[in-house]
């Protein structure tokens, strides 16, 4: 690619979508080039539009990946600390060979379920963009299923139950935990006492398109008002169960030079688990600060 070839142009780039209700890809553009403001906007409205996005072919390191992200709002650091890129504490990694403190291996299982990301927090990201680093023969793909149209199909008596319901969200669902990992429920009962439960809709109203979509995250889901706990989890996961489709969901299979912008306000995603674990896995993860969930 000559040096003109390389300046990204909004009639050089390509956007095609990739299923009926959910997906797109791009490609002809080079990110570590100078973008224009009118292909910026092209790329984020494409991330509304399609829920998800994959740009490929690009090379990044993270200074460049950091400054591809920026293109789409202002990042915000993750809540996971502990796994961070030298130098730089915007980009996070996730790694099937993380070590937790002990030095066994680090427990994954709530990313393989479905979920949107930070729903303990007032202002969650907009979007999660992914960047495979190192990557298996096969399997370990991203999963992510369109909400607004799992919302859309739901029967209508089911959508006027749940569009009024508010969850209560914490770090850690004590009814998801306290029979794996009592540890985890002492710790998260201490947590509840110091800082209240963050109070969100189950429903959520993009802040763009105005569509609504099913928002949350059974790992981080306290409650729903009016039900214990307990019930909560069960109920859940019965609308997961009705809710998510085959037609409505994509599974992200990764090529190195993908870059992967989910957006979490209108879908939920979780990771694939189904690789050879002798094998690495690692992403490279930058969150971009949203707004208020209504």
């Amino acid at each position: 690619m000559d040096g003109i070839d390389a300046v990204a142009k909004p009639q050089t780039m390509k956007i095609t979508k990739i299923k009926e209700f959910i997906g797109a890809e791009v490609t002809g553009i080079d990110l570590r080039q100078p973008v224009d403001e009118a292909t910026r906007k092209r790329l984020n409205q494409a991330v509304a539009d399609h829920t998800v996005l994959v740009i490929r072919g690009q090379e990044f390191m993270p200074a460049q990946y950091e400054a591809a992200a920026r293109l789409f709002g202002d990042l915000m650091e993750d809540q996971n600390r502990r796994y961070l890129v030298d130098g730089h504490p915007l980009v996070s990694v996730l790694s099937n060979r993380h070590r937790d403190s002990k030095g066994n291996p680090a427990k994954v299982a709530t990313n393989s379920t479905w979920h949107t990301d930070h729903t303990n927090q007032e202002v969650p990201p907009k979007f999660t963009m992914l960047y495979p680093i190192s990557l298996p023969d096969k399997g370990g793909g991203t999963s992510v299923c369109n909400m607004q149209a799992a919302y859309n199909a739901l029967p209508e008596d089911l959508k006027q139950r749940i569009t009024p319901m508010k969850t209560e969200n914490t770090l850690i669902s004590s009814a998801r935990f306290k029979i794996a990992n009592p540890d985890i429920l002492k710790a998260q009962i201490e947590l509840m006492a110091k800082k209240p439960p963050t109070i969100q809709p189950l429903v959520r109203t993009h802040s763009e398109t105005g569509a609504k979509a099913i928002w949350f995250h059974k790992s981080k889901t306290e409650k729903i008002i009016g039900m214990t706990p307990e019930d909560t989890q069960v109920f859940l996961q019965e609308l997961l169960d009705t809710a998510i489709r085959p037609e409505f969901a994509y599974v992200h299979e990764y090529r190195l030079g993908d870059m992967l912008i989910i957006d979490d306000r209108s879908t939920m995603h979780k990771a694939g688990f189904d690789f050879d674990h002798s094998q690495h896995r690692m992403l490279y993860r930058i969150l971009v600060r949203g707004d208020r969930p209504v």
